[in-house]
């Protein structure tokens, strides 16, 4: 039975980070990824040998500092691109777009704020502390798309502690920044000439063990680990941990999850009379948000990506809403992908629900790492993937 100290299950930014400071601690790591790519919800679409386009996630800051960390590492944060300063702009069901800033009610926002600004985060929800924050009024009118817009899913019972969480900045890197071949190549880039072994297409079919140590099967194959780094969606750690750690999987399965339905689109730059913009935001629309290529421009070709929401339409409808949203024909298109994204839908009530998986997890040799621990984005999971992997590396030293 092949045997490492460590095994990490799943190849998003979870799973590469924490291999990432595992292995440079010196401790011997196998990565397992289901899918054939890594990456995560970091999908990048390629549809032209100088374009890209994310279908997931889109935005990393330089206060993703264990992420940074991972990459310089590498030896790679030199080839971080800088993103083109461009802003997010409200459009609706006619084509027409408008400034966030037509929407903010100065008066309410001026009646509010003062007192809005001391209160605590801690359990209340997005809807809640935000709207004391501005207004009830700003906060249906401006706040209440626009983070459906970052989260592609109803934002009003997200934690508000989980949003905008202040955290170093890396000076050395752009304050907003993408890299060749998009976030899916930031990744990757972490597991090319890695301290440690990469398995990608290699599913979990069966977990058991403890604190001891576990045994994980991938097909016939065995492998045996003394720890073991869970960096999978929370629905599939509740899954592999119901045998090992049931208490454990009963809380995961308590975490809902979110779809939404990526569709990417290649359009010929001068068909498009959209001046160039980050993205839109959809109000009361079949979408949450679209996502553009803006921020790297093109020559010839401009992108979008627009997140769905799901079950609304089929692929003609999504196709003639993003023609109509950009002004042209869905014969235009040059090229169209289309994925399915699924995230955690956190409450106010994860929070205490995640300080109990940790109480629960302290001393055991299992960490588990994702978005549904402390935040959705890139920077949420690695920061949450360092501080596991610091503590098996403190577990093991004891």
């Amino acid at each position: 039975m092949e045997t490492h100290e460590c095994i990490v299950i799943g190849g998003g930014v979870s799973g590469l980070v924490g291999a990432s400071r595992l292995a440079r601690a010196g401790r011997s790591v196998l990565l397992l990824e289901a899918e054939s790519r890594l990456g995560g919800c970091a999908r990048t679409w390629r549809p032209r040998p100088d374009f890209w386009l994310e279908l997931g996630a889109h935005t990393a800051y330089n206060s993703y500092g264990p992420l940074l960390e991972a990459l310089a590492d590498r030896g790679r944060l030199g080839e971080l691109l800088t993103r083109e300063k461009l802003g997010y702009r409200f459009i609706d069901h006619q084509g027409a777009t408008s400034s966030p800033m037509t929407r903010l009610g100065f008066v309410e926002a001026a009646l509010h704020l003062p007192f809005g600004l001391g209160r605590p985060k801690a359990g209340r929800s997005v809807a809640e502390w935000f709207g004391g924050l501005l207004g009830k009024g700003n906060y249906r009118r401006l706040l209440a798309p626009a983070f459906a817009a970052v989260l592609s899913q109803p934002a009003d019972a997200f934690p508000a502690e989980w949003l905008f969480r202040r955290k170093p900045r890396m000076q050395e890197a752009p304050r907003k920044f993408t890299f060749s071949g998009g976030l899916q190549g930031l990744l990757e880039a972490l597991a090319e000439d890695a301290p440690f072994a990469v398995r990608p297409g290699a599913a979990v079919t069966a977990l058991t063990g403890g604190r001891d140590g576990y045994e994980i099967r991938v097909g016939d194959e065995r492998l045996a680990c003394r720890q073991l780094f869970l960096a999978v969606p929370v629905d599939a750690a509740a899954a592999l941990l119901a045998q090992v750690h049931p208490q454990a999987a009963r809380i995961l399965a308590g975490f809902p999850m979110a779809s939404s339905e990526a569709l990417g689109v290649l359009v010929p730059a001068d068909r498009v009379g959209l001046q160039p913009v980050a993205g839109l935001i959809g109000d009361e629309d079949d979408f949450w948000s679209v996502v553009s290529r803006d921020i790297l421009p093109h020559e010839s070709l401009r992108g979008f990506t627009f997140h769905f929401r799901p079950g609304r339409l089929d692929r003609q409808g999504k196709l003639d809403r993003a023609a109509a949203a950009l002004g042209v024909a869905p014969g235009d298109f040059l090229d169209v992908a289309e994925c399915l994204n699924r995230l955690p839908a956190p409450g106010v009530v994860h929070p205490p629900r995640v300080a109990e998986l940790d109480a629960l997890l302290a001393g055991e040799p299992l960490a588990l790492a994702g978005n549904y621990l402390n935040g959705l984005s890139l920077g949420d999971c690695a920061e949450r993937a360092a501080r596991e992997a610091d503590r098996l590396l403190n577990l093991k030293e004891s």
